[in-house]
């Protein structure tokens, strides 16, 4: 009984299988290299995914203008995987206008250059059965194109629907494809799904010695936006090239993201957000918990007040009494612990325009008068003070947020990131004894929190 469902219908590759003193033919050859093609593709481009690996970036001055030099623009060697995971291998070099293909510029503006797929067939030289050099390889190679306008890349994650409780497990499954069709409760799918099974189209000549080459948009990769001017004299034919403005290399180019960038990705190298370098009681955190600080050790370090030190410049105005505040807690008659804010004044410490490297907190006179130098104060019996730095409020000179991870925690450390936390320092004050102002010694105090 014939089935229904062949067995060809699932094979997708076909492999010459060679046997002892067989006579190999030409097409089994190429229909093995062929597949290995195939496969290559096929994996680059459902693993690796579509845009540049690696290199193809345009040489640029000190400035950062683009070097134009006889109306040619160096592009630096590279490698880049376009959509049907063809490999765009480029070994560095000048591109000028007359090594464009496709339509030329027709108006000054901005235009994307973007890398394509090109193919040099083998030559026939007439001759049956022999055949010159040329006739005896394919070749593949990479052209250029210029097209209108810089759309940029979307990077962004992909949208989860309102009231959606999507998992990981959820959002793997349907972004990998595995639940196909329209469910507006859930993610979309990821558009490299689709290319998977997607197949080139016919190529175009290029008009370059017998080259041939892939015109889509959608499959070539986007190298760089760059500026197109009329170079000409004036009352001359318009002549359009390369202007000297700045390009644009990052917002219209798609990454694939090679496993070394990976791991610099996971270990978060690459965004630097502001930390907490140093501040001046860290010995005082050094003794411990248990340990109290003499009050006349204290009393001579608050009235020079507590120094912070980032380990980038902090934006002035960030710095006030919402993101940066000590609090003390004392005992009540009925043993409660109560919170007070002590009233401090801000002094920058090494500033760079409207940015500080630091901030010395500073009590206010009468506080100062009142609770420390004072014959009378509610400190006297010991308290606790806490300062507290609100890294959601503080802005370095990039905009960023501050990471509140603690001082023992080393930088490089995985999985301490604390960006927007809050950033909190504890210690202690011993009971004010009779001696710290003048009088007869008194008592150690031994009370426990």
């Amino acid at each position: 009984m014939p089935t229904k469902n062949p067995a060809e219908r699932s094979a997708w590759s076909a492999r010459p299988s060679f046997r002892p003193r067989q006579m190999l033919t030409a097409h089994q050859l190429n229909a093995g290299l062929a597949d290995e093609v195939r496969r290559e593709r096929l994996l680059n481009r459902a693993l690796h995914g579509y845009g540049v690996v690696v290199g193809l970036g345009l040489a640029v001055d000190e400035d950062g203008n683009l070097v134009v030099e006889r109306g040619c623009v160096e592009l630096t060697g590279g490698l880049a995987l376009d959509r049907h995971g063809r490999m765009l291998y480029w070994k560095g070099g000048h591109i000028g206008p007359s090594d464009i293909v496709g339509e030329p510029p027709t108006a000054a503006g901005r235009y994307t250059l973007s890398a394509h797929f090109a193919s040099h067939p083998p030559e026939t030289d007439g001759c049956f059965p022999f055949a010159g050099e040329r006739a005896q390889w394919w070749k593949e190679g990479v052209v250029f194109t210029l097209r209108p306008e810089c759309d940029p890349v979307d990077r962004r994650c992909p949208t989860h629907p309102e009231g959606a409780c999507i998992g990981h497990d959820a959002y793997m499954c349907r972004r990998t494809g595995a639940r196909p069709g329209p469910e507006p409760w859930n993610v979309p799918v990821s558009p490299d799904v689709g290319w998977v099974f997607a197949e080139p189209g016919e190529l175009c000549a290029t008009g370059l010695d017998g080259w041939r080459y892939d015109p889509e948009p959608e499959v070539c990769v986007p190298i760089a936006c760059v500026e197109i001017r009329d170079l000409a004299d004036p009352g001359c034919e318009p002549r359009y090239g390369f202007a000297t403005d700045a390009p644009n290399v990052c917002v219209v180019r798609p990454f694939v993201y090679r496993n070394p960038l990976l791991y610099e990705l996971v270990k978060g190298c690459d965004v630097r957000l502001p930390r907490v370098q140093q501040i001046s009681w860290q010995d005082w955190i050094d003794r411990g918990w248990r340990e109290r600080i003499p009050w006349a050790e204290f009393a001579e370090r608050i009235a020079e007040g507590l120094e912070i030190r980032f380990t980038r410049p902090i934006r002035i105005a960030t710095i006030h009494h919402a993101s940066i505040f000590v609090t003390v807690l004392t005992q009540d008659d009925d043993d409660y612990w109560v919170s007070r804010t002590l009233p401090m004044r801000f002094a920058a410490i090494d500033e760079e325009g409207d940015t500080a490297r630091g901030v010395c907190l500073r009590p206010d006179p009468d506080w100062l008068q009142a609770e420390v130098t004072g014959r009378r104060s509610g400190l006297f019996d010991g308290a606790r003070f806490e300062v507290t730095i609100r890294g959601q409020l503080l802005r370095d000179a990039c905009g960023r947020m501050l990471d509140a991870r603690p001082l023992d925690i080393a930088p490089a450390e995985l999985r301490h990131e604390r960006p927007g936390g809050d950033f909190v320092s504890a210690f202690r004050v011993a009971r004010r004894h009779r001696v710290d102002y003048g009088g007869d010694s008194g008592t150690a105090d031994t009370s426990a929190d």
